[in-house]
């Protein structure tokens, strides 16, 4: 795969120091040994309204930074090195999107007049960056709760741009999901979606450009066909690794999980990189010798590992979130998997930084 890009730095006077500030770990003081560090929100089984933010190496599973006590009223995303929380309740129409920055422990608070709408249920949000001008977004798409004819419809905010204010962008050309995590993918300079208008279309994918502040007007197919019969929505994810889109599928009946590579947006041409056996990767399939139901029940095995990135050597970091919420790394040279650090069922995968070296933990 491609080396990850080298972001550039965040809009100039973006990142005023104000408290609270990121603190290094009291767990550990060991510096980040490579270029990967992994974000995370941990909830807290004491306080449900109550999340910490941490920023893990993910090739020794050293925890190295961390901001407690966050609010769970906010989404939470990561991109190019600064980490983004905004708020989701609909009566908090004046609450500022906050923006931390591990590499100088700033936390800035950017004041915006949000949009009210009644007619919304949810809204879901991405943070991405456009890789030429260096400006950091936020794409806001709400969901209508109607169900004979649900629609969607977006805003966006340019961190650090004139006003702060969330301004209207086009709605999606298909229905996109927003409600499961790995149904999305940023990537420099685009924002990727599985489509959910059909459910015979779980190869369909929306990409919203950030640097246009559109939507690409014709659909990405994905390297499987619909009729695929090995092949459906809940075995499939979008990933964002070293840069590029991935799409991800765990074949059950095969057992194995296939990775393909997005080579040309343009042209949708997809390169298959990778298809690790099950056992691998997944604890429980060791032995598994019989091809497995399309949507396997869990008994006492694990179901599903989500790609997170590629590191220096060439292993690959893998998130299981059930049942423990572990992260794993595969050595394609020896073929197996070791567990690094365990995040515990309460823990959510949030975003990436890459590029360690810049990171000023103490």
């Amino acid at each position: 795969m491609a080396p990850a890009p080298r972001f550039a730095a965040p809009p100039a006077g973006l990142m005023a120091p104000t408290a609270p500030r990121f603190a290094p770990s009291h767990a550990t003081t060991r510096r980040p040994t490579g270029d990967a560090v992994l974000v995370a929100a941990v909830h807290d089984a004491a306080d449900i309204s109550r999340v910490d933010v941490k920023l893990v190496d993910v090739a020794s599973g050293a925890v190295v930074s961390r901001l407690d006590g966050q609010s769970t009223g906010h989404a939470i995303a990561a991109t190019g090195g600064l980490i983004c929380l905004v708020p989701t309740r609909g009566n908090d129409r004046a609450a500022p999107v906050r923006v931390l920055n591990p590499a100088t422990g700033a936390v800035t608070d950017i004041p915006v007049a949000t949009a009210a709408d009644g007619k919304t249920s949810r809204s879901s949000y991405v943070f991405g960056q456009v890789p030429v001008t260096g400006e950091y977004k936020v794409l806001r798409i709400h969901t209508s709760t109607s169900r004979d004819k649900p629609s969607q419809s977006c805003e966006i905010l340019t961190l650090g741009g004139r006003g702060q204010r969330w301004r209207p962008a086009p709605s999606p050309p298909a229905l996109v999901g927003t409600e499961i995590p790995r149904h999305r993918a940023v990537t420099p300079g685009f924002a990727h979606f599985f489509t959910t208008s059909k459910m015979a279309d779980h190869d369909g994918i929306a990409s919203f450009d950030l640097a246009k502040e559109q939507w690409r007007p014709s659909l990405l197919q994905g390297p499987l066909p619909s009729e695929d019969l090995h092949c459906c929505r809940s075995s499939l994810s979008l990933v964002a690794l070293n840069g590029c889109l991935v799409f991800v599928h765990h074949d059950y009946r095969s057992c194995c999980i296939d990775m393909w590579v997005l080579a040309e947006l343009e042209k949708g041409r997809w390169l298959r990189v990778q298809s690790l056996p099950m056992g691998s990767v997944l604890r429980g399939w060791e032995e598994e010798t019989q091809p497995a139901p399309l949507i396997p029940v869990q008994r006492r095995r694990e179901i599903f590992a989500q790609p997170l990135m590629v590191l220096d050597d060439g292993r690959i970091a893998f998130w299981v979130g059930v049942p423990n919420g572990v992260v794993r790394v595969y050595d394609p040279k020896t073929r197996k998997c070791k567990d690094v650090v365990g995040m515990g069922r309460s823990c959510s995968i949030v975003g990436l930084c890459k590029g360690s070296h810049q990171l000023g933990f103490a």
